[in-house]
């Protein structure tokens, strides 16, 4: 069952008055963002995603970077197309291995269940950056806003059969790390520490946080 609709003024008024854009193609993204009762529309980053992880200093600083990309990519190319000012929205999920290593959407069903194995019986971070970017119509100032939001998964001993026919569902194919929390990974996973939707894909709490924050600046 859907929630009731929320009907916050902070939100009727962002609707209003700026052009708002999800940078991101995530059907769970959208899920998490309808659930504000938000007038938005989604516009994908055309970015490649394609950063040396190596040359930042950790995963945060890694995701917020893709994040921001994300955003700025959209806004170049929808600021001068709107009558109102513009409001983008871009956001990125990595999970990070106990070994440290960075971990997005697995390239085949082989590298996901090494993965899934990788995690078993241990607990992964998950990083999800979020940027916001506020300007245009008027040619005013440009606001950006940028947070990181982290959460720690645990999982349970990952047996064979288990791994196999998760893998085989497909699942893992399109998320970070190669599991879903919200979906049929629930049956592995031990114990979450931090924001739950963190782990699917964005922060809901941080990002109204967010929004309340820009309106007391006077930016939105």
């Amino acid at each position: 069952m859907n929630p009731p609709p929320l009907v916050v003024p902070l939100v009727e008024s962002i609707g209003r008055n700026f052009c708002v854009v999800l940078a991101s193609g995530s059907p769970r993204r959208k899920e998490l963002l309808d659930r504000l009762n938000l007038d938005y529309k989604v516009i994908p980053s055309n970015f490649a995603e394609d950063l040396d992880k190596s040359k930042f200093a950790s995963a945060a600083d890694y995701v917020i970077s893709n994040a921001e990309i994300k955003a700025r990519d959209v806004f170049l190319r929808i600021k001068d197309q709107s009558d109102k000012p513009v409001l983008v929205i871009g956001s990125d999920t990595v999970v990070v291995s106990p070994s440290g290593a960075i971990l997005e959407k697995p390239a085949s069903p082989q590298d996901a269940a090494e993965t899934l194995k990788s995690l078993s019986n241990k607990t992964n971070t998950v990083h999800t950056g979020v940027c916001l970017i506020v300007g245009g119509a008027d040619a005013g100032k440009v606001t950006i806003e940028k947070t990181v939001e982290s959460t720690e998964v645990t999982f349970n001993d990952l047996d064979d059969e288990m791994l196999e026919a998760y893998v085989a569902t497909g699942e893992p194919t399109d998320k970070a790390g190669s599991y879903g929390y919200q979906a049929n990974a629930c049956f592995f996973i031990k114990e979450i520490r931090g924001d739950y939707y963190n782990v699917m894909g964005f922060p809901c709490a941080r990002f109204y946080q967010m929004l309340r924050d820009l309106r007391q600046r006077g930016v939105l």
